[in-house]
């Protein structure tokens, strides 16, 4: 009878640790990195960046990101802009000349080995609605393509 209360008491025990050890572990976060490709605005303008994995400006659905701070947009202007109606457009990603931008790199070749990149120039996107930007033809198309050894032009022109 003794060794039934020892094993009862182990199983009780053991019971007992197996649900200490799932709450702590279900409270320890999980690192996710976030790699990202970046590229430089080689133009000589001020520029919105989206981009698509279809030739289309309309099936924008990613926006290209500066690397400097939002804040330090914050002496431009930018009221009454609206590009890409399908997507989360923020009036404060443009993207400066001979300024460094970036995308998260999972998106970027994401299932194919082509991404398309629809810039449009500050000037632009405060002059006209969208539907004349996509009407006139008011922006520039720029295919990126990996290589075979994964490389990839990283100089917006």
């Amino acid at each position: 009878m003794k060794t039934k209360m020892i094993g009862k008491k182990n199983r009780n025990l053991l019971g007992c640790i197996s649900i200490v050890i799932c709450s702590l572990s279900s409270c320890i976060p999980i690192i996710h990195t976030k790699s990202l490709a970046v590229f430089k605005n080689c133009t000589h303008d001020t520029v919105f960046i989206g981009a698509s994995h279809y030739d289309n400006i309309d099936s924008v659905d990613r926006q290209v990101n500066p690397h400097y701070n939002f804040q330090a947009n914050s002496g431009i202007d930018t009221t009454g802009v609206s590009l890409w109606k399908h997507t989360d457009f923020s009036r404060d990603s443009f993207v400066y000349p001979d300024s460094a931008c970036s995308i998260d790199a999972n998106y970027l070749f994401h299932n194919t080995d082509t991404c398309y990149f629809f810039l449009i120039t500050l000037n632009d996107a405060k002059s006209y609605s969208w539907d004349e930007i996509r009407t006139k033809n008011l922006f520039h198309r720029w295919v990126v393509m990996r290589d075979k050894e994964g490389r990839l032009d990283r100089n917006i022109r």
